[in-house]
């Protein structure tokens, strides 16, 4: 009811109705994320304020369809008597024929499936309500933080006949004008508009004035919009005689539970009490069943000392297996629960797909989540990505940032994002992508967007202000679940150990059972025994060793000399088609009960080895591995075994460990639920070096996080900094450089860093204008097309120039896919990746037949800029093995081919898939940069197709076949491709027996199932 006075309009009962809407069932639809936030903050601060009205609705995502929305307006305008008060709001997506998009809208046949603005004015007029009240929180024009219907930046804009609605009684408050944007605040996760309107009403007064609320919306929003760089003003349509005024928002237990991260709550280490923080039943149920010992002393420590469910960024350092990943689990949960998308990122492509498997078996399967992975391979969801259609995505470093700089607006999306191995910024290849991808978050906090960052790394020295560059709380924690006992061991069989904050010095083996085992002492005398003893103490054992060979070598003698029963069910689920030779000698090793994990194996033999390895009655009691194992890949066990304390580069000799990865490496140790203690030990040969490797490795601090930026080296970061801005002044170029970790640490240790850099920065621009890389227009800097390209693309700044200078040589109809394939294997990239060689002079061989396999001028290219005879006869062997690669020559085949020598530049499969795998990804690229070059004739299709076959290893006719609703090994599709089984339609006819003799028996059967 109302109370009319001749100044004055109090509400005293309304009708109202809230909708908004993230999700929509067309995957043709982008979804949002801050709609159904808006309408829910809404309801819950009118049902707080007015507990007595019952005539408040939400409708929110699904429950907002058009049948429900056509509805709401009846039950509301339609009903409403002559004193009553109407109250509606509207967030989701709009069109520019002045319709509202609805939770089931079709893209294709919008006019039926949309409400028309010119029904609702209809609506409006025919109302017999007092007053009506409408806030459309809807852009009308695009802008990057907008919300959109389609693409970016396409704008939510329904194009209202403003005037038809607005009138006597009837108020229509809009979020901007009819050329602006609405933007969302990345903060509270509301729109600008609706965020001002709750803070306009939420104030100590009794009521707020329509009027008055008005005046403060408009100027907030435009102060706000400000600071993001854009103009955003709200308009306000028709008038009520007299003054109409609302209560003033109570937040009460309406909005408690729609927004629980506004309250402080302390939880316990049981599952159930993370409902205050809105985490849904189903999901504590889920956590409850697969991991019954509940909450860590970390995980609680981050909840209730440091806020992540509260939304507080979080920087966490703690030992491996120490339940940090959990913790980015936890906050991904909280953020689904509130409407946002949780992203994580992780070093590996092998670490994507693993995660995605967990997670879509708990989330997806169980719970209904969208869980989705971009890593690099064919079966990328990509397109579901940039339409927001996900809940839980999985990237490696390089495809975000490859796709948020290629994609700014998906930063909108993101609520939360988790990097795990955060570490990895240390490190000189990979360290540049994590920086950059950091570097792009923080610096979009000065454009209004800001999602939650949980940084997750192994153990690290200090911390060396990563947290405050990074803006996040810091939680480090030493203490592990299990705790862990480090050694050395040498040919002695003495054992050094710590013990609490001392020494222990013991005979561990006896002196007579370390014999040597071959023509002269090796690691090997000391292996055997030392895992005989672990193994016969019912340990699961790691034995780390620094290249391919070694590690499949010690797996063959370790399964002759224990005599451990045979992994029956790891050997069952092997692949069967296309083997390389080291996958004979992983079966042999299996056979005794031992496996070996190194890059030799196909990606089903690695995951086959870890299940197997990783299950109690697995059969698999001794797993040597390179170090690859130790960067996250789930493979706990009870004793870690290193045998070397370098890394093997080639011709390039050694790499010593840093004390951070072995304590990486050495904290595999401990199974959670199984030992009281894990072990490590370091092989030693001598007492001198057993005493060195304790002081230097068990007895060290680990390093110092640091950042590889070098500033006598700034034309990479610069290239692909100004990617992260669309223009920029030429004295504004330094500060993003400064903006960097690497600028950071610099400008705090030597106040005159800015001078020492700026003149290298001056002339580097000066070089990429001259270049054509930038244009100055207006006094800003822009990248160009072909800048862009480049600046986007995984090659550093020279790298780039000669590429492009390749191209420009070879001219743009002589630029096939094939042809680049080649052409980059002559850059810097591809050179600091081993390959095999024959010692001596190299493999000159292969140079006739690059010629007659590429041309003259293909060859001619691979020869500039190589420094020595022998990079440019690997550039050579590099580009033919591709080449046999994506013909699908057989594995073994292209191994014998180019294996000269047994042991000296043996080629194995690891090889092979290595150069697949570093191509592709900067093939991408250089597709791209061709594609700007003038007289460019690139196929785009044909491109996208040859990725595929260069990822898969297969011919252009067996390309059909990964259209199967399964996806297959290679040598599977190879093996149909030749049995002239090419296409679906010819697979899905072909009988049972004939694919079983062609494939085997599981596999048929799979694929039989996945056509029915």
């Amino acid at each position: 009811m109302l109370v009319k006075t001749s100044k004055t309009i109090e509400i005293m009962a309304l009708l109202a109705r809230f909708i908004g809407i993230d999700k929509y069932q067309d995957n043709a639809i982008r979804d949002l994320t801050g709609a159904a936030r808006d309408a829910k903050a809404l309801w819950s601060l009118f049902s707080d304020t007015l507990p007595d009205e019952p005539n408040h609705r939400l409708l929110a995502d699904s429950d907002a369809s058009l049948a429900a929305v056509r509805q709401a307006l009846e039950e509301t305008l339609g009903t409403a008597a002559a004193d009553d008060v109407v109250i509606l709001s509207f967030a989701g997506h709009g069109t520019s024929d002045h319709r509202l998009v609805v939770a089931d809208s079709r893209y294709d046949d919008l006019p039926n499936t949309t409400l028309d603005m010119s029904e609702l004015a209809q609506r409006f007029k025919a109302s017999k309500a007092r007053a009506v009240v409408l806030f459309l929180d809807c852009c009308f024009s695009g802008g990057a933080p907008a919300r959109v219907l389609e693409g970016t930046p396409i704008p939510r804009e329904p194009g209202i006949p403003l005037l038809e609605i607005g009138g006597n009684g009837r108020i229509l408050f809009a979020a901007s004008n009819a050329d602006e944007p609405a933007l969302e605040d990345p903060v509270s996760r509301h729109g600008l508009f609706t965020q001002a309107v709750i803070e306009g009403l939420s104030v100590s007064e009794e009521r707020v004035s329509v009027t008055a609320l008005v005046d403060s919306v408009t100027r907030a929003v435009r102060a706000q919009a400000a600071r993001f760089g854009y103009v955003q003003t709200p308009v306000m349509f028709g008038y009520i005689e007299g003054e109409l005024s609302i209560p003033a928002f109570r937040r009460g237990a309406h909005f408690a539970e729609m927004f629980p991260e506004h309250q402080l709550a302390q939880v316990t280490k049981e599952f159930a009490s993370l409902s205050v923080y809105g985490i849904e039943k189903p999901v504590l149920e889920a956590w409850t069943a697969r991991y019954p010992s509940g909450l860590n002393e970390l995980q609680l420590s981050a909840i209730n000392d440091h806020g992540v469910l509260s939304g507080n960024s979080l920087f966490v350092v703690a030992p491996t297996s120490a339940g940090k990943t959990f913790i980015g689990e936890l906050a991904a949960m909280k953020a689904i629960s509130g409407g946002m998308k949780a992203v994580f990122l992780l070093p590996y492509k092998a670490l994507v797909n693993e995660k995605y498997l967990d997670f879509s078996e708990l989330y997806g399967a169980t719970l209904n989540l969208r869980v989705i992975r971009c890593s690099g391979d064919w079966q990328d969801q990509v397109p579901a990505f940039l339409r927001g259609k996900y809940d839980i995505a999985f990237l490696t470093y390089e495809k975000f940032l490859g796709l948020s700089l290629a994609a700014p607006y998906i930063l909108n999306q993101i609520g939360l994002v988790v990097l795990d191995e955060a570490q990895f910024i240390t490190e000189s290849g990979r360290g540049m992508s994590v920086e950059l991808l950091l570097t792009h978050l923080v610096s979009a906090r000065s454009r209004g967007i800001a999602p939650q960052i949980v940084a997750l790394s192994a153990v690290i020295g200090n911390t060396n202000a990563f947290e405050e560059w990074l803006g996040t709380k810091l939680l480090v924690m030493s203490t592990r679940p299990i705790p862990l006992v480090e050694g050395v061991i040498d040919r002695t069989g003495t054992h050094t150990r710590r013990v609490g904050d001392g020494d222990q010095e013991a005979e561990f083996l006896p002196r007579a059972e370390i014999r040597q085992r071959r023509d002269k002492p090796s690691s090997q005398d000391l292996i055997v025994p030392l895992v005989r003893k672990l193994v016969r103490a019912g340990e699961k054992i790691i034995v780390f060793r620094n290249a391919r060979g070694p590690a499949s070598g010690a797996a063959e003698y370790l399964a002759a000399d224990l005599g451990l029963d045979s992994a029956t069910a790891v050997l069952n689920s092997l692949p069967t088609q296309d083997l390389s030779t080291t996958s004979e000698r992983l079966r042999v090793a299996l056979r005794g009960g031992v496996a070996f994990h190194t890059s030799d194996l196909s990606r089903e033999e690695r995951a086959a080895v870890e299940a197997g390895f990783r299950k109690q009655d697995g059969g698999i009691h001794v797993l040597v591995a390179t170090t690859t194992v130790a960067a996250g890949v789930n493979t706990p066990a009870s004793t870690v075994i290193i045998v070397e304390t370098a890394f093997y580069s080639g011709e390039e000799g050694e790499t010593p460990f840093t004390v951070a990865q072995y304590k990486n490496m050495a904290g595999r140790a401990g199974r959670l639920g199984f030992e009281t203690e894990g072990k490590a030990f370091i092989i030693a040969e001598t007492p001198l070096e057993r005493r060195q490797l304790f002081a230097k490795y068990v007895g060290g601090q680990p390093e110092p996080i640091k950042s590889s930026f070098d500033s006598n080296r700034p034309e990479t970061w610069v290239v692909r900094l100004l990617a992260q801005v669309r223009d920029v002044r030429r004295d504004q170029v330094l500060d993003l450089v400064a903006n960097t970790y690497g600028g950071f640490l610099a400008a705090r240790s030597n106040q005159h860093w800015r001078d020492h850099i700026g003149p290298r920065v001056s002339q580097l621009l000066d070089r990429m204008l001259a270049d054509e890389l930038v244009a100055e227009r207006d006094g800003k800097l822009q990248l160009t097309m072909l800048g862009r390209a480049c600046a986007e693309s995984p090659l550093a700044f020279e790298s780039a120039m000669q590429l492009v200078e390749t191209l420009r040589r070879l001219g743009g109809p002589a630029v096939t896919s094939l042809t680049l394939m080649a052409v980059v294997q002559g850059l810097p990239e591809q050179d600091a990746d081993y390959t095999p060689m024959a010692r001596g002079r190299g493999e000159a061989i292969w140079l006739s037949n690059v010629t007659a396999r590429f041309g003259g001028s293909v060859t001619n290219e691979l020869q500039r800029h190589a420094d020595r005879d022998t990079t440019y006869y690997a550039r050579c062997k590099r580009a033919l093995i591709l080449a046999d690669w994506v013909d699908g020559v057989p594995l073994q085949d292209i191994e014998r081919r180019y294996s000269l020598n047994a042991f000296f530049g043996r080629v194995g499969a690891g090889d092979i898939r290595g150069f697949a795998d570093g191509t592709r990804f900067l093939l991408e690229s250089a597709v791209r940069i061709a594609a700007v070059l003038p007289g460019a004739q690139v196929d785009p299709e044909k491109d996208i197709l040859f990725l595929t076959r260069l990822e898969l290893g297969l011919p252009e006719a067996a390309l059909p076949l990964t259209e199967l609703p399964l996806e297959l090994t290679r040598g599977d599709y190879l093996a149909l491709h030749r049995a002239g089984l090419s296409s679906v339609d010819a697979v899905s006819t072909a009988k049972l027996e004939l694919l079983s003799e062609i494939v085997g028996a599981t596999t048929a059967a799979r694929i039989v199932s996945s056509l029915q």
